[in-house]
């Protein structure tokens, strides 16, 4: 029966991520050898567990009966380390991590800096991409997103919301015009961040408030914060960011907020994971982590300068 457990373990992977390259990316081992972890179990079982094909695999009657029993006996486990995990204060293991790349300019990369100082027997593996990952497929503890939040089969977490601001440079204002009315600001040109709404919502706070759903042109269409920043700085057009990824840019003059007065829609940032992953208590202390401060920092983002 030992002998079969670790077998046991790489079946369950095999049937949580629905393909044998998934398990083994998240299991940092090659396909053949997750591969024959599943083919000596069905041999020791004497009975097909998985249907093979070209295209996809599926659990035969059996694989799911003893699919159910080894995700149990993986959630056990888990409970009983993570138990003594929290007891010792010692988080350790492997944690896999993907975060869009302009969170590479947030706090984000110093929380979790802090984390792993305070704990030296975990494993980080984190990549930052703007592409659409599967996390299940490509074996990902945790995802972190930025804006809203669309309809997933993952779990997920609100952290924290922040708020949009719409930058231009003030070369490019000088030449083009200042915008004092949302009309003015469709005379402009949009530089396009790919994941923000070119439709955007401006509303105005006061006795009688307003909304204007604005409607710009746009020539540049790009898939990273960074460039979009930068080529706003060059004085390009006018950019939707984040308030974390241009506060500093506005503060140094690089950027201005066109229509301050006028706020864009808040955005939120989100953490999510797969439902499938058990309770994943290096997970948790983690998230629990990133969240405390992320909520400390936006509080007193939003307090008025003293």
């Amino acid at each position: 029966m030992l002998d079969h457990l670790r077998a046991l373990a790489v079946f369950s992977s095999v049937a949580d991520a629905g393909s044998f390259r998934a398990a083994a990316a998240r299991l940092g081992l090659s396909a053949s050898v997750v591969s024959h972890h599943v083919t000596s179990l069905e041999r020791h079982l004497d009975t097909p567990l998985i249907y093979r094909t070209t295209r996809k695999l599926s659990l035969t009657n059996a694989g799911k009966r003893l699919a159910i029993s080894a995700r149990a006996m993986l959630n056990a486990a888990e409970q009983g380390f993570g138990e003594i995990g929290h007891q010792t204060s010692n988080p350790m293991g492997k944690l896999k991590v993907t975060a869009p790349a302009i969170l590479q300019y947030a706090r984000f990369v110093a929380r979790t800096s802090t984390f792993m100082r305070h704990n030296p027997n975990v494993e980080l593996s984190m990549s930052f991409s703007d592409r659409r990952i599967n996390h299940v497929e490509e074996g990902f503890d945790l995802g972190f997103r930025v804006g809203q939040l669309e309809d997933s089969s993952l779990m997920s977490k609100k952290l924290t919301d922040g708020r949009l601001h719409l930058c231009a440079s003030p070369d490019y204002l000088r030449s083009n015009g200042k915008a004092r009315t949302p009309e003015d600001l469709e005379k402009l040109e949009l530089i396009d961040l790919a994941g923000v709404a070119r439709d955007i919502t401006l509303t105005k706070a006061g006795r009688a408030p307003r909304e204007h759903i604005l409607q710009m042109p746009h020539r540049i269409s790009v898939d990273s914060g960074f460039a979009a920043r930068r080529m706003a700085e060059e004085a390009c057009g006018v950019v939707v960011m984040p308030d974390f990824f241009v506060r500093d840019r506005i503060a140094e003059g690089h950027l201005v907020e066109v229509l301050p007065k006028w706020h864009a829609p808040s955005y939120g940032i989100y953490a999510v994971w797969p439902p499938n992953s058990g309770t994943n208590h290096l997970r948790n202390s983690y998230l629990e982590f990133v969240a405390a401060i992320a909520k400390t920092e936006s509080e007193s983002d939003r307090e008025p300068a003293g």
